[in-house]
């Protein structure tokens, strides 16, 4: 036998009202849905429903209602529905339909189950599974929505219901609404037992068939011809024996227990189960559709859907044996409607990507409880991937604990803590009587380092991320020079725009895909008390025929700064005079790099005061009527396996002046006809220099 019975309490009733009337109304709805709605209306009170949708009287012109129906009809839908008796009752609902059936949607599949029809049946214990794609309500408005997930009720379940549900897909914000209408399975069992008397209001006993004689307990045997009133805190013992004696008559027996209490006991989960705290004999039972009592069970349970919230009563019939007792109405109240998921605001909220600090606030329910979880910052390595808030790496990062907010108000502001991207996940959730909201969720990486260029971006947004990189270098310079340190990863042409173009924060520029930095006319890059790194890269610039300046031009000039170079080519160009770095209490570091500058009258590779020179393995060329490699006042000088060319009129490979340094391992070569038998590198008498295993030609 089935020991448990689970009444699930789902139909609760819309009251709309107006000035004439209050009508219970399940559906529909105001509002914008993207399904044809049906009319179903609690009509349990016995009283007879019209309804018109042509705006007629529904009495006279109307069609009369006897079970839930399909309004067939889209667009702008108004319904009149009125109760028939002495009082004037209607009411009027507006709703508009415009239909979609989701064709190209991944959810199309479960909102076809109940398109057409506007009804999904279903039985109790199996599963209806709501895409999690879409959000859902259960229940009447407010809506609470939830997260689309699998859902069920008890397959004990034998209430027949019809229960309004709501789906929406957030994206698009189209809604459609529809009726659940359940079924029960076979539960319980009923088993009759015979007896020529009968109990009412528990107290009461009458003797149905005068062919028996009767005793109660130790009374004397008689045909009672009135009912007999019963003490039931105390057990009884009923006898009857046939009025026609015989020999070896039987004498039949009843015991009757004491009247029993119903217990009723709140489940973790919030449902409610009740028992008999009584004699084993005893067994429950609720009326059925028929209005009688035919299934027995040891245990009745309530409940209700996670997302919504029932009060209310019934009646419980209560059999000793098969043979019915009495009445006992118990009342039940379930919340299993969650508090509103907080809500989560953000200052200037941008993309899943943030060049700035982030700062913003949780909200949660004003008579629940709040608790939020904040992440420690996590270090993205790999920035040439693009992240998403659904990414499997950044989900699996463990969350820490969540701490119950002194009110219902947070505040967080998220700055990233180190130089790389930050990734940050906040969750937050309310609580209220031990029913637990959704979480709401923020995540964010917050970048001010990493930062991307490319020209053949064509959008109107660029922030120097992955998806919208910067298109223009004078818009990325003033992002770089927002932080203390960048990263800047080129892909394609970068041109530098005409003028001095102050780099002011440390930055380090990388070879995304065939970068090329192409320098316009009179631009250069200087660098001020940061610096600046190069690898991999092309440096051009070329505009010697048309540059009638005669200043000494400049690429990068480096103030208090320091610029490392590796494995990077230079072909410059340049009008009458240039250094190609132009060097002031900075440092310059060159490794495994090709370099050629060039100028009319003068030119110089790099031209240098207090400052510090390190090259190695590198080939540099310099091409003019006076040509010098290296030109330094004041500082240090390390020439390490280098190639080093002048071809000119005049010129030398370096002029040192109070220098300290060594030069080890170099070629030398020179194209000077006004220079032969010259030193490829001249030093004043401050400059201390040590030189070996250097080779030369054409000095």
């Amino acid at each position: 036998m089935k020991k448990i019975f689970a009444l699930i309490v789902l139909f609760s009733s819309l009251f709309v009202s107006n000035a004439f009337a209050q009508i219970k109304v399940l559906s529909p709805i105001e509002g914008n849905w993207a399904n044809r709605q049906m009319l179903c209306i609690d009509d349990s009170d016995g009283e007879e429903y019209y309804y018109s949708l042509n705006g007629e009287d529904p009495v006279s012109s109307g069609f009369a209602y006897d079970s839930p129906v399909l309004i067939d009809l889209t667009g702008p839908v108004s319904i009149r529905i009125k109760k028939s008796g002495k009082k004037n009752e209607e009411i009027k609902i507006n709703y508009t339909v415009e239909p979609d059936n989701a064709y190209d949607a991944d959810y199309s599949q479960f909102i076809d189950s109940f398109y057409d029809t506007g009804i999904l049946n279903y039985t109790a214990g199996s599963e209806i599974y709501i895409p999690y794609s879409l959000y859902y309500s259960m229940g009447l408005p407010p809506d609470s929505f939830i997260e689309g997930q699998p859902v069920s009720i008890a397959e004990n379940t034998v209430i027949s219901m019809n229960i309004p549900c709501v789906v929406m897909d957030k994206n698009n914000g189209k809604k459609w609404r529809f009726i659940i209408r359940t079924f029960p399975q076979t539960q319980g069992v009923f088993t009759q037992n015979d007896v020529p008397f009968e109990i009412t209001n528990w107290n009461t006993i009458s003797f149905l068939d005068d062919n028996y004689i009767y005793r109660i307990d130790s009374e004397y045997w008689e045909l009672p011809k009135d009912s007999k009133t019963l003490d039931r805190s105390v057990p009884h013992r009923i006898q009857w024996q046939s009025i026609a004696y015989e020999q070896g008559n039987p004498i039949e027996t009843f015991e009757l227990p004491a009247k029993p209490e119903v217990r009723k006991s709140t489940n973790d989960d919030g449902s409610i189960t009740y028992t008999i705290d009584g004699d084993e004999s005893y067994q429950m039972s609720i009326l059925s559709p028929e209005g009688e009592y035919q299934e027995f069970f040891t245990e009745i349970g309530a409940d209700t859907f996670y997302g919504n919230s029932v009060k209310g009563n019934f009646t419980i019939g209560i059999f000793s044996n098969s043979v019915y007792q009495g009445d006992i109405k118990v009342d039940y109240e379930i919340n299993k409607k969650p508090p509103r998921v907080p809500e989560i605001l953000v200052k200037d909220p941008q993309t899943f990507y943030s060049r700035q600090s982030i700062s913003g606030s949780i909200t949660g329910q004003s008579d629940a409880e709040l608790y939020v979880s904040v992440s420690d910052p996590f270090l993205i390595e790999d920035t040439s991937e693009v992240y998403s808030p659904h990414n499997e790496l950044l989900l699996s990062l463990p969350t820490k604990d969540y701490t119950l907010v002194n009110g219902t108000n947070y505040r967080f502001n998220l700055e990233p803590e180190v130089n790389g991207a930050c990734y940050y996940r906040i969750c937050a959730y309310s609580k209220k009587d031990s029913v637990v909201s959704a979480v709401a969720e923020y995540s964010v990486i917050i970048d001010k380092y990493n930062y991307y260029y490319d020209e053949s971006y064509t959008g109107e947004d660029s922030d120097g991320t992955k998806q919208r990189p910067y298109n223009n270098f004078a818009q990325c310079l003033a992002s770089i020079n927002n932080g203390r340190s960048a990263i800047l990863k080129i892909s394609g042409s970068m041109h530098v725009p005409s003028g001095k173009n102050d780099l002011l924060s440390n930055c380090t520029f990388i070879n995304d895909y065939a970068a090329e930095i192409i320098f316009d006319e009179n631009a250069s890059i200087v660098v001020k008390g940061s610096t600046l790194t190069l690898q991999d890269f092309t440096l051009l610039y070329e505009h010697g025929k048309s540059s009638s300046a005669t200043k000494i031009a400049s690429l990068i000039k480096l103030e208090n700064a320091v610029l490392d170079m590796d494995n990077c080519q230079i072909g410059a160009v340049f009008g009458k005079h240039a250094y190609l770095f132009d060097m002031s209490n900075s440092t310059l570091n060159i490794t495994n790099s090709i370099i050629s500058v060039s100028a009319e009258e003068y030119v110089s590779f790099s031209n240098g005061l207090k400052s510090r020179i390190t090259i190695s393995k590198s080939i540099i060329n310099t091409s003019g009527k006076t040509c010098v490699g290296i030109s330094l006042y004041e500082g240090d000088v390390k020439l390490t396996d280098n190639s080093f060319k002048v071809t000119g009129t005049i010129g030398r490979v370096a002029e040192l002046f109070t220098v300290n340094g060594t030069v080890t391992g170099n070629t030398f070569k020179a194209e000077l006809p006004a220079a032969k038998n010259s030193d490829p590198i001249y030093t004043d008498k401050k400059t201390k220099l040590k030189q070996s295993k250097n080779e030369s030609y054409g000095f």
